[in-house]
């Protein structure tokens, strides 16, 4: 009898036996995992945000309209990964996400550029209405390339500029042509072209546009007008100072542009009083040092003069092409002196990184210089050390993954390099660059491209769309009401958007 209990043990007994030992091995393994996973979720950038229940159910719709999308899509037969944005974008502007995301409130509009803010059809239209206007439509030379606009006295007009309405009377099909001079596009992701010559062509074809006087204070009441419509409380442009002028009294002083925007927020707080604007002094990167020297002592006199206008400086234009910070070593060391000189401090807010290569070293200064936030940032993952550096400085890296795309620096955007940044706790902030460059105006398309991209969550929306205030150059009392009055702007969005989409 007991040798038959004993089979009885060996048959059934040791089976039982191990499959005790492989469930506490398993749950051992589940409990390696969830912490492990934990662990990663705590070194997110949006680690320290906690979720309402209203938020939570938001969170879960936005999940669905999303997972929608991607189905609709698919049967569709759309390669939504392997498309440019401007392929994208009707899809983009007929989606109820997008509609969900135009109302959601943007809070700061951080990394944006002088002449990249205003609708190119407006710009046309508005350009037109002055007989001065006048368009070159012979092919480039050294001076003007085809397309350019500018405004010319009668008898003073270079050869090769035509009347601009009468251009466009005589051909009403070189409108759209000159929209598309005026626009950059991606059509395919395949495409081999120096988009960088092309993109600055677009910029060359207003450069004679925007300091005339007239034209300039429309131009920005225009563009801020549209920021406000977007949700969008605070703008830090890039501004790229220049003399305006008219031809009543010739040209103005270099402050004229910071009291004519003035005059123009005075004009946007009619309707929206709590809109706020800020520029950072920008200059290039293809300037020698002595230049920048120079470059860095107006921008001092400006923000002694304009200290809630003028928040810091920046230096601009493709990185593979202009020299690297580092080569402006000397210029930096002089800065606690031009802040002893003047009384005011002038933070850094330089682009570096916007690049592919690791041959590319500009983070590298960023980490080391008093460079509150970042242009871009691309680059930075192929640097953990600088990484770790920037994130325990708390420097906030702008990120504009429209621009990115169509620059040629990611094709798809799931592998955008934000995406690392993100998940290792780097601050970030999304941003436009050159809207209106790239065919589209304020800041919904690139939250629209980083939450269906990037597999976002209202969390990550939140503290994206907080972190452009609370990383703003608002001086702390306007940045506590800005803040004030986001969370009001906020939850007045999610009890609204939980309401209608039931």
């Amino acid at each position: 009898m007991m040798k038959k209990y004993f089979t009885y043990i060996l048959l059934l007994g040791f089976p039982l036996f191990g499959s005790q030992s492989r469930v506490a091995g398993q749950s051992g393994y589940q409990q390696s995992w969830k912490l492990l996973e934990h662990e990663n979720e705590l070194l997110a950038f949006d680690a320290d945000i906690q979720l309402s229940e209203s938020e939570k159910i938001l969170d879960q719709k936005l999940f669905q309209l999303r997972k929608q999308l991607l189905t609709d899509t698919e049967k569709q037969k759309i390669s939504l990964f392997n498309s440019s944005f401007n392929e994208i974008k009707p899809l983009i502007e007929s989606s109820k996400l997008f509609s969900v995301i135009q109302e959601m409130p943007k809070g700061g509009l951080l990394h944006t550029h002088s002449g990249g803010v205003t609708d190119i059809k407006w710009l046309i239209t508005a350009a037109r209405k002055y007989k001065e206007c006048y368009v070159y439509d012979h092919e480039d030379h050294d001076q003007f390339i085809f397309g350019q606009l500018a405004f010319f006295e009668k008898g003073k007009v270079p050869e090769g500029f035509v009347s601009l309405d009468q251009k466009l009377v005589s051909n009403p099909d070189f409108e759209k042509k000159l929209q598309e001079l005026l626009t950059l596009k991606r059509d395919r992701l395949c495409n081999y072209t120096d988009y960088w010559i092309e993109f600055e062509k677009r910029f060359k074809r207003i450069s004679l546009l925007l300091p005339y006087r007239p034209f300039f204070k429309e131009y920005y009441l225009k563009g801020f007008q549209d920021l406000v419509k977007d949700k969008v409380q605070h703008v830090e442009i890039r501004f790229i100072f220049d003399e305006l002028y008219d031809f009543q009294h010739g040209k103005y002083p270099l402050k004229t542009s910071i009291t004519d925007l003035q005059d123009v927020l005075k004009e946007v707080h009619k309707t929206d009083p709590r809109f706020s604007l800020q520029l950072i002094y920008s200059s290039f990167k293809f300037f020698d040092p002595q230049n920048i020297d120079k470059q860095l002592d107006i921008a001092f006199k400006l923000k002694k003069e304009f200290p809630d206008m003028i928040s810091g400086f920046d230096l601009v234009a493709d990185e593979a092409a202009g020299n690297s910070i580092y080569s402006f070593q000397e210029s930096w060391t002089k800065l606690n002196g031009l802040a002893k000189k003047y009384g005011v401090e002038m933070p850094l807010f330089l682009h570096a990184g916007e690049s592919n290569s690791v041959f590319n070293k500009n983070v590298l200064d960023l980490a080391l210089l008093n460079n509150q936030r970042i242009g871009h940032g691309l680059n930075l993952v192929y640097f953990p050390k600088a990484m770790e550096l920037i994130k325990k400085q708390d420097k906030l890296v702008e990120v504009s993954p429209v621009s990115n795309q169509i620059l040629g620096y990611v094709s798809d955007m799931r592998n955008h390099p934000a995406r690392v940044l993100l998940s290792n706790g780097v601050q970030c902030s999304i941003n436009s660059d050159d809207p209106s460059v790239y065919g589209y105006e304020g800041l919904s398309y690139d939250f629209w491209v980083a939450f269906v991209y990037w597999e976002l969550d209202v969390k990550a929306l939140k503290k994206l769309v907080f972190n452009s205030v609370n990383y703003s150059s608002l001086n702390e009392n306007k940045k506590r009401e800005a803040v004030a009055y986001l969370n009001r702007q906020w939850d007045d969005f999610i009890r609204k958007t939980n309401r209608e989409l039931n």
